[in-house]
C-alpha cells in the first residue's frame, strides 16, 4: 500500500515537471484601445464662422500724483438733487479737477520763491545803479579798470540770482498746480483708488480714466485661420445689450499663440457712437463666408493631429471595419477654415466617413480599435 502511495506522488510530480517544461512566456499585448468617433458631417453655412470677445477700452490711463500730501478734495456730481463724490462709470470732462491735496504747504513755498526773487531784484537794481556810476567815472578815467570789472561782476551775479530766483517761483508754482489733478482728455472713471484725508506719495495713482470712445474686442483664432485675417480687414460686431450691427477693424494679430489654448489672440477695434457699448460686454464677431454654398465636410478640432510624413501638415484617423474589427488607419487632410467649433476639410476625407474624435493621441497607425459611445 505503501509503494502504491509513493508510486502516485511521483507520478504526479512528473506531469508538473512535463508542464513546466512545455509552457512558454506569452508575447504582451497591448489592451484595445476605446476611442470615440464621429461620422464627417457637411454643412452649408450661410454665415462665416463667429468668436465672442470681451470688450475693452482703448486705452486707460492712471492718473497718478507727481507730489505727495494729505487728499483735501475729490471731484463731485449731480445725484437726485444733491451731490456725490464722482465713483467708477461717471463721465469726466477734459480739464475737470478730479483731486486736490491740502495746498497750505505749497502756497508757503511759493510766498517764500517770490519774496527770494523781490529780494533778488532789488539787488539787481542796486547793482544797476552801481555799474552805471562806474561806467560813467570810467569813461572820465575817474575809476580804475579794476573797479570797473568788479561793478560788472556785482552785476553779473545779482542778475544769476535773479534767474535762479525765478526758476524757484516757476517749480513752486508747478508744484501748487500739480497739486490738484485733472483730467487731460474725456472719460469714464473706471477706478477711484484715494479718499478725502488720504495720505498719499509721489506716484500714487489716484484714478483709472478710459477713453470709451473707441473700443476693443479680443478674440482667439484658430491656426487654420490665420490666413483669412488682415491687418486693417473690416469686421462686424454684434451684441444681445444693443440691437444693431457694428463695424470694427482688425488692429492687432498675435504672432505666437497661447501656450495653454493654443489660439492666437486678434485684436478688433471699433467706434462706440454714444458710449453705449460698455467695457465687459460680450461681443460676437463675425468673419466673412468663404465656403461655398454647398455642403462642406467638417470635422470637430479634437479629431486633428500632425501628420506622420510632414510635421507642417495635419491628418486624421479614419476608422474602417476589417474582418470583423475596427481598425483605424491614419490618413493626411487638407484643412480650410474654421466653422464655428468645427474645421473645414478641402481635400482627404468624404462625408459618412468616421473619423476618431476622442483618444486620436493614444493610437496608432493600424491599431485595433474598441468604439465607445
Amino acid at each position: 500500500m505503501r509503494d502504491k502511495f509513493f508510486k502516485s506522488h511521483v507520478w504526479l510530480l512528473l506531469v508538473a515537471l512535463c508542464c513546466a517544461g512545455c509552457s512558454k512566456e506569452q508575447p504582451y499585448q497591448k489592451p484595445i484601445t476605446p476611442v470615440r468617433v464621429q461620422a464627417v458631417e457637411t454643412e452649408a453655412p450661410e454665415d462665416g464662422p463667429k468668436y465672442s470677445g470681451s470688450i475693452e477700452p482703448a486705452s486707460m490711463v492712471n492718473v497718478a500724483f507727481r507730489l505727495g500730501g494729505y487728499v483735501s478734495q475729490i471731484m463731485t456730481v449731480p445725484d437726485g438733487g444733491s451731490t456725490r463724490l464722482v465713483q467708477e462709470s461717471d463721465l469726466v470732462p477734459k480739464g475737470a479737477t478730479l483731486v486736490r491735496l491740502r495746498d497750505d504747504d505749497y502756497k508757503v513755498k511759493v510766498a517764500q520763491a517770490e519774496s527770494q526773487l523781490h529780494q533778488a531784484q532789488a539787488g539787481v537794481e542796486k547793482a544797476k545803479l552801481d555799474y552805471d556810476r562806474a561806467d560813467a567815472l570810467f569813461k572820465k578815467q575817474s575809476l580804475t579798470k579794476s573797479d570797473m570789472d568788479g561793478a560788472k561782476a556785482q552785476l553779473d551775479n545779482a542778475q544769476a540770482m535773479v534767474d535762479g530766483a525765478q526758476a524757484e517761483v516757476a517749480e513752486a508754482n508747478l508744484a501748487l498746480k500739480d497739486s490738484a489733478l485733472t483730467s487731460r482728455t474725456d472719460g469714464v472713471v473706471i477706478k477711484r483708488l484715494v479718499e478725502v484725508g488720504s495720505l498719499v506719495g509721489p506716484g500714487t495713482p489716484a484714478f483709472v480714466l478710459a477713453d470709451l470712445s473707441n473700443l476693443k474686442a479680443v478674440f482667439g483664432a484658430p491656426d487654420v485661420l490665420l490666413s483669412q485675417l488682415k491687418i486693417g480687414m473690416p469686421l462686424a460686431l454684434t451684441t444681445e445689450a444693443i440691437p444693431g450691427t457694428f463695424t470694427g477693424r482688425v488692429t492687432s494679430i498675435a504672432s505666437a499663440a497661447d501656450p495653454r489654448s493654443r489660439v492666437f489672440d486678434v485684436e478688433v477695434s471699433f467706434p462706440n457712437p454714444g458710449l453705449r457699448l460698455k467695457p465687459g460686454m460680450i461681443v460676437t464677431i463675425k468673419l466673412a463666408n468663404t465656403h461655398p454654398a454647398a455642403g462642406i465636410p467638417v470635422i470637430p478640432m479634437g479629431s486633428i493631429v500632425r501628420s506622420k510624413t510632414n510635421p507642417d501638415r495635419y491628418a486624421v484617423y479614419v476608422v474602417d471595419d476589417e474582418g470583423g474589427k475596427s481598425v483605424c488607419r491614419l490618413r493626411d487632410v487638407t484643412l480650410g477654415g474654421a466653422l464655428n467649433n468645427a474645421v473645414v476639410v478641402t481635400a482627404g476625407l468624404h462625408p459618412g466617413e468616421n473619423v476618431i474624435t476622442s483618444g486620436a493621441t493614444l493610437v496608432s497607425d493600424g491599431e485595433t480599435v474598441q468604439i465607445v459611445p
